[in-house]
Parts: C-alpha cells; sequence; structure tokens
C-alpha cells in the first residue's frame, strides 16, 4: 500500500501524467477591450433585453398612434353624421308606431308615424344609427352617408332567408 491515490489512477489511466511544461495561462481581457473583440454574432444578455424593451415599447406606441388614428377618423364621421342628422332627419313628435329591423346582429326599432314606416318600406325613407339612437332620413342623405360610414346605415330589406321563401308568411298574419 506504498502507492498513493495519484500513482494508482495513473496505473489505470485515468490520471493524466504529469507534464514538464505547464499549460499557458488565458489572457483575460481588461474591461474596455472584450467587447471590441466579440463577433457580431454574440449579443450579451443585457443587450438583448435593451432590444427586446426597445421592439416592445416601439410596437406598444404604434399600437397607440394606431387606435389614436382610428378615434380622430371615427369622430370625424359622427361630426359628419350629425351634422347630416341635424340638417335632414325627419322626426315626428306623434310617432308611436314601432319599425323593427335586424342591426348588427340584434333587433332594433325606431318609432315612425304610420306614413312614415311605408316610406321606410317603399325606400323613401331610411334609418340612420348614431350614438345609440336611430334616427329618419330621406333615402337620398341616406346613400351620401353610405359613401363615408356604411355601418352607420341598418339594412332595412328584410332579406328573407331560404327557408323562408319556401314557407311564406302569410300577410293578414297578426302576432
Amino acid at each position: 500500500m506504498s502507492n498513493s491515490l495519484k500513482d494508482q489512477l495513473l496505473a489505470l489511466g485515468l490520471a493524466p501524467k504529469k507534464t514538464g511544461s505547464r499549460p499557458k495561462k488565458q489572457h483575460k481581457p481588461r474591461p474596455g477591450q472584450g467587447k471590441a473583440k466579440q463577433s457580431n454574432a454574440e449579443i450579451s444578455l443585457d443587450q438583448a433585453y435593451k432590444i427586446r424593451n426597445r421592439d416592445e415599447r416601439q410596437q406598444k406606441e404604434q399600437a397607440i398612434a394606431r387606435k389614436r388614428e382610428q378615434e380622430r377618423l371615427r369622430r370625424e364621421i359622427n361630426q359628419k353624421i350629425k351634422k347630416s342628422i341635424k340638417d335632414h332627419a325627419t322626426r315626428d313628435e306623434a310617432a308611436d308606431s314601432k319599425r323593427s329591423f335586424l342591426y348588427k346582429g340584434r333587433i332594433r326599432s325606431v318609432l315612425a308615424t304610420p306614413e312614415q314606416i311605408s316610406d321606410i318600406n317603399n325606400g323613401s325613407l331610411g334609418v340612420v344609427y348614431l350614438s345609440g339612437n336611430y334616427h329618419l332620413m330621406p333615402a337620398d342623405k341616406i346613400e351620401e352617408i353610405r359613401q363615408f360610414a356604411p355601418d352607420h346605415i341598418p339594412d332595412l330589406s328584410g332579406n328573407e332567408s331560404e327557408e323562408e321563401k319556401d314557407n311564406p308568411v302569410p300577410d293578414d298574419l297578426i302576432w
């Protein structure tokens, strides 16, 4: 047992044999020199985080700018519609009948007189939506608004589906 552990490991080939020369000491770059020698492919973790944060900030700013632009356009459209309604809306204080229609997936209604309802049905009057209210207007003004704001004009045609064409509802049916 005179052999040391080191001698036993050398005999088994598990330890490196001692050589006369020492390995050369690697030169560590000074704090200012290391960045200059790094290749462009290697980016430090700090730089990667800075780049990612900058990109995220730019995306948020662009999203905010897009939203502001959409809001500005919406306000302009609403101002045009409001002016047109102020000048051309047909309101009747005696309106007591409801004319129902489908708008944005829900059944809506507007108050009108029986004469106005017949005008709506034959197409000489139309409905414009603005700020939660529905306004009756002449058909020519409706078409002007449809040019710049088609989503404010509900479809009053009441198109029948394929199933309803096969089994029409009688005109004399009262609900």
